[in-house]
């Protein structure tokens, strides 16, 4: 199984459904714990590519890691 990190952005209109993600296709890992170390290191590096890809127009909220199935299940929702 492998692990994705995927950011969050705050919503600035709370009435709004749709909540803005960025999913990082690299790196990936193979163990959570893989993925939570390397987080904890790079968090303002992932932050600032995933502020970036929306122009810095959102605020990151929060890091997740996930797996492939969770991924594509935020997809399939949407």
């Amino acid at each position: 199984m492998k692990f994705f990190i995927i950011v969050s952005f705050i919503m600035a209109n709370t009435a709004a459904l749709d909540r803005p993600l960025f999913v990082f296709k690299q790196p990936q890992f193979d163990t959570i714990k893989e993925c939570h170390q390397y987080v904890s290191v790079m968090h303002q590096r992932i932050y600032t590519t995933a502020s970036a890809s929306y122009n810095f127009k959102h605020t990151p909220e929060a890091i997740y890691c996930l797996t492939t199935d969770k991924v594509k299940g935020i997809f399939e929702y949407n």
